[in-house]
């Protein structure tokens, strides 16, 4: 692995660590605008995997552009998943339900689904990625390294 992978990872886990926990932040706190009083037509898990998801994406996109790798990306996007799955776990501490049950029941209903589609995003991203290169390659003139003899 390149070092320039490495940092490309690095950044992509940072951007998706912050923009996790900023997004699902913000869909969760867009709730009461979305759902009409007395009526709750998303649920706010959703909303939360949705602002979620689309941190990871963000961190995963960066970095599958960069590296052109869907493997760097994944490993970048490990880091908003976490993220959120921390922040799942401290914002819905709940007393009603065993911690193992609320570990499980957040990571297989709002994050790996959010982990999933971040992936999808990722995968086209650098798909899209490797098609530049290849055209840039072909199009870009050949120069000439060293001067002729003369």
């Amino acid at each position: 692995m390149r070092s320039d992978d490495r940092r490309a990872i690095w950044l992509g886990a940072a951007i998706a660590a912050v923009a996790t926990l900023l997004l699902a932040v913000i869909a969760a706190s867009l709730e009461s605008t979305i759902n009409a009083p007395g009526k709750r037509t998303v649920a706010e898990p959703l909303l939360w995997a949705l602002g979620g998801g689309a941190g990871i994406a963000l961190g995963s996109v960066v970095t599958a552009w960069l590296t052109r790798r869907v493997g760097a990306a994944a490993l970048a996007g490990l880091g908003g998943a976490v993220a959120l799955l921390v922040l799942l776990i401290v914002a819905y501490n709940s007393t009603d339900l065993r911690f193992e049950d609320q570990l499980v029941g957040t990571l297989l209903v709002v994050v790996v689904p959010a982990y999933i589609g971040a992936m999808v995003c990722a995968t086209f991203v650098a798909l899209v990625a490797r098609l530049f290169a290849r055209l840039f390659r072909r199009h870009t003139p050949a120069v000439p390294t060293s001067s002729p003899a003369v």
